[in-house]
């Protein structure tokens, strides 16, 4: 078999199955599928087949417009809403979402995870007949359980790893972006063709498909959004506190931090050029301090802990998705919205920014 075939478990499923590894220095590589060039033969599977795009938000108009741009006519299915104008303003062929999954062979879901497990119940798997494809960017609300598909339907995965416009924009550059690729069930035989010509279509090979799973996409997701991410805001929060009590402006101090975007400038970098790659963009001086002060923190430490705890208690054991899963869990969202938005930071950074544009 030269995919991965993985399922989701029971509702709220755990991460934690299949293969572990605990040791670091053992480096585990996927299959990597990328075209330099599409010819009409690397989509071939598609061919006399009715796509749907369900949802025309940022991914959904960008694949959209890919896959038409690849020669195909995809449906869109939305809701009558400022998306659905704007689809029918683009010349796409509009429905209601029902109507657009009963009338495709191959759909491609691409509205929120939150909405996605209801939407599917009432409005998309209906229209579902054996031999479809339902195809998903996010692992998951297929890993965790909370998909009704009926069998005899492929489930496949294509989900870039960019955000809607580049996806567009790398597509019309031919530069195209990585994407993970799975199989999650075959119930066709042929649902490797569908997975690989659809990331074909909307230009995934052209910046490298990642043979990857649904549970891994969704670990993954889970473990940035939840470890690194909140990492990255409690050190700017940190240093922005420190800074200020040495007696620093918050102009001064903000711009350094982000508000100049210079720490944008070099993620970009880091992209191209590697992690410690792109060191050699800045100063001997600037090099010196941060090699040094890296050297002096412990790698196996307190942050170490805490990111484990956050893969294995949070996610993979499926804790996270039980508690986002509760009706009140959107409440919560919007109270700790509420609660950021109040503190020193954000009314500081408020401040200097109506400064800075008036």
């Amino acid at each position: 078999m030269l995919y991965p075939l993985s399922y989701g478990g029971g509702p709220v499923a755990s991460l934690a199955h299949g293969p572990s590894r605990t040791d670091a220095r053992v480096m585990a590589h996927a299959e990597i599928h990328r075209d330099r060039r599409i010819d009409a033969g690397d989509l071939a599977a598609l061919s006399g087949r009715t796509i749907a795009v369900i949802g025309f938000g940022n991914q959904g108009a960008a694949q959209a417009a890919n896959l038409r741009d690849s020669g195909f006519a995809p449906l869109v299915g939305n809701r009558d809403d400022a998306y659905a104008t704007s689809a029918a303003e683009e010349g796409f062929d509009l429905h209601p979402i029902a109507d657009a999954a009963a009338a495709a062979d191959i759909a491609l879901l691409l509205v929120p995870d939150e909405e996605q497990p209801e939407l599917v119940r009432t409005e998309v798997a209906p229209g579902l007949r054996a031999g479809d494809t339902l195809v998903l960017a996010s692992g998951y609300n297929w890993h965790f359980g909370l998909l009704e598909v009926p069998d005899g339907v492929d489930v496949v995965m294509v989900a870039p790893r960019m955000i809607g416009a580049a996806v567009r924009d790398r597509y019309v550059d031919r530069h195209g972006f990585p994407c993970f690729v799975s199989v999650e069930r075959d119930a066709s035989g042929h649902a490797w063709e569908t997975t690989m010509a659809i990331a074909r279509a909307i230009g995934g090979t052209l910046g490298g498909a990642i043979v990857s799973s649904a549970r891994e996409e969704a670990a993954l997701d889970l473990f940035s959004e939840q470890a690194i991410w909140p990492a990255i805001l409690d050190v700017v929060r940190t240093a922005h506190r420190v800074a200020v009590e040495a007696g620093f402006t918050e102009e001064a101090v903000l711009n350094e931090l982000y508000l100049s975007a210079e720490p944008a400038e070099v993620f970009a970098h880091m992209a191209r050029e590697g992690l410690f790659g792109q060191l050699g963009l800045h100063s001997r001086t600037s090099q010196y301090g941060q090699l040094r002060s890296l050297s002096a923190l412990d790698e196996g430490g307190e942050l170490a802990d805490r990111f484990r705890r956050v893969m294995h208690d949070d996610i993979l054991s499926g804790a996270f998705a039980r508690e986002w899963s509760r009706p009140e869990a959107g409440e919560r969202l919007d109270a700790m919205r509420d609660e950021v938005g109040a503190t020193r930071l954000a009314t500081a950074e408020a401040e200097v920014r109506a400064r800075l544009d008036s």
